[in-house]
């Protein structure tokens, strides 16, 4: 019997698909986790595809069963995909971030959907399946972290990627902000220290970014790990939230660590667009101060922004690159606010008919799906191309880098690499 597993991408979405997609993009883990849950000798031929590098062949080869990921954004593609291999006489399993938030959509094209963690949903349909009695909805909420398999990143493919193994510790988060679809995915819940710095041996490497959605969000847990690390003399970056530039200890720990970068989830310069979608930390006059804070212990920031919260006003959202500028941020990208399913913001603008469209293709940070409270939707999207133009001018890439203070620290090449592939990314 012969299985794929497809990582779905939307076949129009091209900003991490260039020529300049080797500086900006990681590695997926899904898949590698996917392939290493098949139990051993169960298919004689197992094949894996990342859309986002490769392309998906309907007619080369004849599949069992076709397992495929997918998020919003790329859930049409899937939809196709299912579709297309279901004409073939293949049984097609799905799941994800969006099938997990609209598990009665997703059934509508498949045979059926893993919601959730795949941990147990997975082994336990792929033995119902080999039996003949695989069900249409599989969902299993119990997952820890023993359950937890070591990815088989071999089996993945890194062309257009970053050379950089990527490693997860908690791929939860405690907070609540209302746009994130992380709570209808994942609990906080993490691995043991061992069997992290077990898995960073193992990958024999001098560089790793962990994809922890908020690395330091359990300080004991972070800081025991940050101290095993330490002996391992690597470097590293994650993600962060803003009040991880108040607590020296915890930086001084990450530094020595290897820890040379973090990613910081600003989103507004107006702290009641921060409070308004539940943001833990949504005191904005302060990003400044946290900023130079981080920079003290030479570890460079990359600040995330969104633009359209209801409380965001056009000259705002405009001034963003010269705040950026007064920030000092080494790196910085730009999204365009959107309300995914699953996500709290998405039920009230659905409840109060502020969505715009369903079409999941433009459900990828670039588009305007939904009404704005006080800027109409194509004025918002222009706003936000010219924010991305004006941010990356060469310019500021170059004051940017070079007056990092983590370029001398080993982050220098990444920094300097990062920005080009956000200059382009942006004037495209």
């Amino acid at each position: 019997m012969r299985l794929l597993i497809v990582q779905a991408w939307n076949r129009d979405e091209t900003a991490y698909r260039s020529r300049f997609s080797s500086l900006l993009s990681y590695p997926s883990l899904t898949l590698a986790v996917l392939y290493a849950l098949v139990p051993a000798g169960m298919f004689e031929t197992i094949d894996v595809i990342d859309e986002n590098s490769q392309h998906v062949d309907y007619d080369r080869v004849h599949y069992d069963l076709v397992l495929i990921s997918f998020e919003t954004s790329s859930a049409i593609s899937a939809y196709r995909h299912c579709e297309e291999f279901r004409k073939r006489g293949s049984y097609v399993a799905v799941g994800g971030y969006h099938a997990t938030a609209l598990p009665e959509e997703a059934g509508q094209y498949c045979d059926t959907v893993i919601s959730g963690p795949a941990e147990k949903a997975l082994p336990v349909f792929l033995q119902d399946w080999i039996s003949g009695h695989a069900k249409p909805f599989y969902r299993d909420t119990t997952v820890c972290p023993a359950d937890y398999p070591v990815p088989a990143r071999d089996k993945v493919t890194k062309r257009g990627k970053l050379k950089i193994p990527a490693v997860i510790a908690d791929r939860g988060c405690m907070n609540a902000c209302k746009y994130c679809s992380m709570r209808t995915m994942w609990k906080s819940n993490p691995r043991p220290v061992a069997d992290v710095i077990a898995e960073l041996k193992s990958l024999k490497a001098r560089h790793y970014v962990f994809y922890d959605p908020n690395f330091f969000g359990k300080r004991e847990y972070a800081i025991e790990l940050m101290r095993a690390m330490e002996p391992l003399h690597i470097l590293w970056a994650s993600d962060a939230t803003a009040d991880f530039g108040c607590d020296h200890e915890l930086m001084d720990i990450a530094y020595r660590s290897g820890c040379r970068g973090v990613v910081i989830g600003l989103e507004s310069i107006n702290s009641q667009s921060l409070s308004g979608v539940h943001k833990r930390f949504h005191n904005a006059d302060k990003y400044e101060e946290i900023i130079r804070n981080i920079h003290s212990h030479h570890i460079g920031v990359n600040g995330c922004f969104v633009l359209g919260f209801d409380d965001d006003t056009e000259e705002e959202l405009r001034s963003l690159p010269e705040r950026v500028d007064r920030l000092g941020l080494d790196l910085c990208k730009f999204a365009i606010l959107t309300p995914y399913p699953g996500t709290k913001l998405y039920d009230e603008m659905e409840q109060d008919g502020r969505i715009l469209t369903k079409n999941w293709d433009l459900y990828n940070q670039h588009h305007v799906v939904y009404q704005p409270a006080h800027i109409a939707p194509e004025r918002l999207h222009s706003v936000y191309r010219e924010v991305w133009k004006n941010a990356y001018r060469w310019g500021r890439v170059s004051r940017r880098v070079f007056g990092s203070p983590a370029l001398f620290h080993g982050a220098g090449g990444f920094l300097l690499g990062a920005n080009i592939g956000f200059h382009f990314i942006g004037i495209r």
